[in-house]
């Protein structure tokens, strides 16, 4: 099977299994509230269950499996994030507090590594669509900052069937990115609704 599986293959599953154990804490989370939205999302969109690429994909159709799973996790995401915050508005800083700490557990930076790396970091974890999709673009980049921009939103659908709002999974988004940061001698800053900064303190 490894000769249909190149690496891009494997670098996108690895951002659906990120953002997968993102659903699992907010899951958890929502149980804490009295709310059993666990059975209802895995009914619709598979458990958060997610076996090795090798065991699950499904090699006479790469690339349609692959944006399957990224529909079911964006799909549960945007629907358990929409319903807790109808529960209870308060919920936020939670919600914010559980993406920041995924943004921790998925770092691999120190006070010692470069914008390019933290920039390349963001890729690497953040879902965006497939990479066909060109969600995000670089505008600049050196030793010192790299700015992006967003040319595609690839999320919004998603929360507009979970009847939520799409400016709340950018905060959460942040707070993601903010938390890969914290090791590292580097600060983000959102410029403006579509664009990003991350730059040396």
């Amino acid at each position: 099977m490894s000769k249909f599986l190149g690496p891009i293959h494997f670098w996108l599953y690895n951002k659906i299994n990120i953002q997968n154990n993102i659903v699992e804490d907010i899951l958890n989370f929502s149980e804490t509230k009295g709310l059993n939205l666990r059975e209802e999302l895995y009914g619709q969109y598979g458990d958060g269950e997610l076996k090795s690429l090798e065991e699950a994909i499904d090699v006479a159709n790469i690339h349609g499996w692959l944006q399957d799973q990224i529909n079911r996790v964006e799909n549960k995401l945007a629907a358990a994030v929409t319903e807790i915050l109808k529960a209870d508005s308060g919920s936020m800083e939670q919600l914010k507090k559980i993406f920041y700490e995924n943004g921790v557990k998925s770092s691999t930076l120190n006070a010692d590594s470069t914008v390019e790396e933290a920039f390349k970091l963001i890729s690497d974890t953040l879902l965006d669509g497939m990479p066909c999709d060109h969600a995000i673009g670089v505008i600049s980049q050196n030793e010192n900052e790299a700015v992006w921009k967003r040319y595609e939103c690839v999320h919004g659908r998603f929360w507009d069937v979970a009847g939520g709002d799409i400016s709340v999974y950018y905060l959460l988004r942040d707070e993601f990115i903010k938390g890969l940061l914290e090791k590292a001698n580097l600060s983000y800053e959102k410029v403006d609704e579509t664009t990003g900064k991350i730059s040396r303190r």
